[in-house]
């Protein structure tokens, strides 16, 4: 029982920590769709919503600028859980031979692994994945609602919802809204695709980051061998002029 116990608040630490790395990333994610919101609706009536090339613009640069900030968060954590990896390696063999090695900042949950970028990828995703699920189960209401109804948003649990679907990830579902007012009918479903975004992003960087961390040591390793062994091999002049008998005559 108490190994069972053990177990589970290991995969509760681990789970814990897997969050945490997602909630910046999903946070500028956020950020990004209220940007887009701000500017893309301005002067926008409910009836009267068009999609445009200038609303295809900025949906690219918020989205790039989200993703941007996602893969320099995941470069650098995927490099401090390398170096944390580096550290239990050390920590486990000490052990095998008896040693005990400790390390105080040593955090087994906080280690490197491959599979960890592409879960906190799907961490940061959920949101989008909840609101293409509500959009998509909802879509005539919505439609119906943004497209002049005489019902609107206004008002109801449903236009909460729809709103707060927006603001959370509005970088996914705008483009889509856009095009469905204009009169083109498109699934909210698809919009579950832009999930994949943060999820390459996330594991594709988190492991460059710990390669990077990784190839920096060794650079660091081998400059370091090559900078002692030019030491030992450099010839050491003798001062022939400290030995007896050994004195150089002095020139007339």
């Amino acid at each position: 029982m108490a190994n069972v116990k053990k177990q589970l608040k290991k995969f509760g630490r681990q789970v814990w920590e897997l969050y945490k790395s997602s909630l910046m990333p999903a946070f500028m994610y956020l950020c990004a769709g209220m940007i887009l919101m701000s500017i893309t609706m301005k002067g926008d009536k409910v009836g009267e919503i068009q999609w445009d090339n200038s609303k295809l613009l900025w949906t690219i640069v918020c989205s790039v600028g989200a993703a941007a900030y996602n893969a320099l968060v995941m470069w650098a954590n995927g490099g401090q859980q390398y170096e944390m990896l580096v550290s239990g390696n050390m920590k486990r063999m000490s052990a095998q031979y008896g040693e005990g090695y400790k390390i105080s900042t040593h955090k087994e949950w906080k280690e490197y692994r491959p599979w960890k970028g592409f879960v906190i990828g799907a961490l940061i995703g959920i949101y989008a994945l909840i609101t293409a699920l509500y959009f998509g189960l909802n879509q005539d209401w919505i439609d119906s609602s943004l497209g002049g109804s005489e019902h609107g948003v206004a008002g109801s649990t449903y236009g909460v919802l729809v709103v707060i679907g927006i603001l959370i990830s509005g970088w996914t579902i705008l483009p889509f809204l856009y095009i469905n007012m204009g009169g083109v009918h498109v699934s909210y479903f698809l919009s579950a695709l832009f999930v994949l975004l943060p999820i390459i992003v996330s594991g594709v960087f988190y492991i460059a980051g710990a390669y990077a961390r990784r190839n920096k040591a060794l650079r660091q390793q081998m400059i370091a061998e090559q900078q002692a062994k030019a030491t030992a091999e450099k010839e050491k002049k003798i001062n022939y002029g400290g030995l007896p008998g050994t004195k150089p005559k002095k020139r007339k």
